[in-house]
């Protein structure tokens, strides 16, 4: 007798996953949508491939077996019951390495060819123009070594920079990292570095990782280039009130929009985006890798970027 297929259900619009698990035997797309059109599918979900998941859909899915992320952030999603269930939670951050790291660099170069005066120019405007600057020789910091950091520090190799990198616990050096320094030493890479780009991910040891006192390390000439895409990271008072004193020149940062009265709105220098780690090409990447963890599954096989999610990440 055949095996029945594996039941998938996917908790959010996702363009392209049908055509995707077409070319997956023993697999039957369940549903895909909100939570109403996922519901009756909940309790007979072997997979659940989610954007948004919480206790509720947990609880309904009585024979669930994996779950896999297609994002890359994984926080919202570790409330207390997943984290202690033994389902086994995957997540798609190996895909985002390309466009964030060419996101960064834009933004590296954007500050660098003052490329805000070209965007931002109009005669009611009150905008001072700044000389460009090179990247050519200039020292990147990187705090946080993933596969974003790595392919960013690759890229600001080839424009001739400086790349320096705070150690992962359970990292050695890197071809693309002219120094490793260690996870207690990010004062130094803050008063060494011209551009800070920031790649941790989000947990309680990271909450506020940039606020008053590391902002006051940094060179008043250096830039602050978010990685990472969560606020929490950073004291935005903190740095509203840096960038506005001139004791830093400048921040871009791929958060959610601050409050109407936040005053990082009329500060030229702040650069606000949202989750810029994305690309057309990226969207199928995402899919095509989790069709191929899919085929682990099925096989027996190690599953491909695999949670801690005690760590949380």
């Amino acid at each position: 007798m055949n095996e029945s297929p594996l039941q998938v259900v996917v908790t959010f619009d996702a363009h392209g996953v049908a055509e995707a698990l077409e070319d997956v035997p023993g697999v039957r797309l369940a549903a895909v949508g909100d939570a109403h059109a996922i519901a009756p599918h909940l309790p007979t979900a072997d997979v659940l491939l989610v954007g948004d998941f919480d206790a509720a859909m947990l609880a309904r899915a009585e024979r669930l077996r994996w779950v896999h992320a297609a994002s890359g952030g994984v926080e919202k999603m570790l409330f207390p019951e997943f984290v202690a269930s033994p389902v086994p939670f995957s997540c798609s951050k190996g895909v985002f390495d390309t466009p964030g790291a060419e996101h960064a660099l834009a933004s590296m170069l954007g500050f660098a060819r003052n490329l805000i005066y070209d965007v931002q120019h109009r005669p009611a405007r009150d905008y001072v123009y700044g000389s460009p600057t090179e990247l050519r020789g200039k020292t990147l910091g990187i705090a946080g070594l993933g596969r974003i950091g790595r392919e960013l520090a690759r890229l600001a190799q080839a424009f001739g920079m400086r790349v320096i990198a705070l150690r992962r616990s359970d990292g050695g050096d890197h071809p693309h990292v002219d120094e490793m320094l260690p996870r207690d030493e990010l004062p130094r890479l803050l008063r060494e570095s011209d551009y800070v780009a920031v790649a941790v991910p989000k947990t309680p040891e990271t909450q506020q990782f940039i606020g008053a006192r590391e902002l006051a390390l940094m060179k008043p000439s250096a830039y602050l280039i978010d990685v990472s895409g969560r606020d929490a990271l950073y004291d935005l008072d903190a740095l509203a009130d840096a960038l506005r004193d001139g004791r830093l020149a400048g921040a871009s940062l791929q958060i959610a929009p601050p409050p109407d009265d936040s005053p990082l709105w009329d500060i030229d220098s702040f650069h606000l985006s949202f989750h810029r780690a994305t690309s057309t090409e990226e969207e199928r990447r995402w899919l095509d890798f989790f069709t191929d963890n899919l085929r682990r599954f099925q096989a027996g096989e190690p599953l491909l970027s695999l949670v801690d999610k005690r760590a949380g990440y």
